[in-house]
């Protein structure tokens, strides 16, 4: 039989990157998949554009010379090149990963405008519907080029709310963050690990030290304020015990409020942070590998790549109970939660787990084995191949 034919747009860096490269792996033993990314897709990429995967995570999936890099959110000429090569495609459908990202929104309404006149189905999976942090106009203007899909995708029951809210009719469909189980190498054991981030941040890490993480891109509506200000509360009842927050501060909306805040509550001996993106997969295995807990204290968010990541390490997660999709894990057993903007609740939670060593280890291994069997990709690639074989007979 043949196979469905897709053209398939995604960044390839980055969080988006890494999900789309579990979900492409699945696809490719389904359907004839043609990979589309950017050249330029926000205005940092105007000084470095990217011109070619070098994620090694990504690699494992798909190798750097397979994607068409087309799109420049600031070139026009490239809305045109890539209409050019979907009609030398011909797909039976387009599939574009979309992020919340003002600059890109001109290119996919007018892109998708264009497929409407060409009869060719689209479909946009929205990772964040709308912005963390609005702007005047924003959700009218999101909006509006929502409407130009023959089906949306949503990772959350909150997200197709939000669309719902705003009065957007069209077919949408929840398809939940699969697992990152495949990011677990297993190239380092807990000892190891520990070595290699002490030797990494120059600090000393003692088998019985208490180690607790925060790992991702560092922006207001992740909330590492908040663990910050958690510290003193654990250090009391665990005055060994180390705070590690890694991860890359280029989009920080205030990056020196972080390390202002650890001087100010005398944290500089206990809490360090790493501001930059960890590329290397040894170390950001070990970072993992190293942590006791790993703490994700987000003020704005409904799910997390991060956090899958640690949950596949078979990391215990605390993360801020923020949405039904971190509700519903939270029933599941699979993650402990803690109030938003809380110290103290982030404190308690974390003070819990430090002292009950076994009950934080079969919540690991909980979460590992629930997420093997209710979130894997293969079950997320047949939904999609479901819509896309919708969308081409209703068109």
């Amino acid at each position: 039989m043949k196979k469905i034919k897709i053209l398939y747009i995604t960044p390839l860096r980055g969080g988006i990157g890494h999900w789309s490269s579990c979900l492409i792996e699945e696809l490719d033993k389904l359907a004839d998949i043609t990979i589309v990314t950017f050249k330029r897709k926000r205005k940092e990429d105007d000084t470095k554009p990217f011109t070619r995967i070098d994620d090694d995570f990504i690699l494992k999936t798909i190798s750097p010379e397979r994607p068409h890099h087309i799109i420049e959110y600031n070139n026009k000429n490239s809305l045109e090149e890539l209409v050019e090569f979907t009609d030398e495609i011909k797909p039976d459908c387009v599939y574009f990963v979309m992020w919340a990202g003002r600059q890109i929104l001109w290119f996919l309404k007018e892109y998708s405008k264009i497929l409407n006149k060409k009869n060719i189905p689209i479909v946009y999976t929205l990772h964040d519907p709308y912005p963390q942090i609005l702007r005047g106009g924003d959700t009218q203007l999101f909006t509006d080029a929502y409407t130009y899909a023959d089906h949306l995708v949503v990772l959350t029951e909150d997200a197709l709310s939000d669309l719902r809210n705003v009065g957007l009719t069209i077919p949408v469909s929840v398809i939940p963050h699969g697992n990152y189980h495949a990011m677990n190498g297993n190239m380092v054991d807990d000892k190891e690990a520990r070595a290699i981030v002490s030797k990494h941040l120059s600090i000393q890490i003692r088998d019985t030290t208490h180690v607790v993480l925060f790992f991702g891109y560092i922006r207001d509506y992740k909330g590492l304020i908040y663990l910050i200000r958690a510290a003193p509360y654990i250090l009391e009842e665990h005055p060994e015990a180390l705070f590690i927050a890694a991860g890359s501060l280029e989009l920080a909306e205030n990056p020196s409020k972080y390390m202002s805040e650890i001087q100010k509550l005398g944290l500089e001996n206990r809490f360090h942070l790493y501001g930059e993106f960890v590329k290397d997969y040894n170390l950001v295995e070990s970072l993992y590998k190293a942590a006791d807990i790993i703490v994700y204290p987000y003020v704005g968010i409904s799910q997390s790549g991060a956090m899958f990541t640690a949950l596949g390490m078979k990391r215990p997660v605390i993360i801020s109970k923020l949405g039904s999709f971190i509700q519903r894990l939270e029933k599941q057993g699979v993650i402990l939660t803690s109030e938003p903007k809380d110290p103290k609740s982030i404190a308690e939670k974390t003070l819990y787990l430090l002292n009950h060593g076994e009950e934080r280890k079969e919540l690991a291994e909980r979460a590992y084995h629930i997420l093997e069997r209710e979130y894997n990709w293969k079950k997320i690639a047949d939904d999609y191949i479901t819509i896309f074989k919708k969308v081409k007979t209703q068109t």
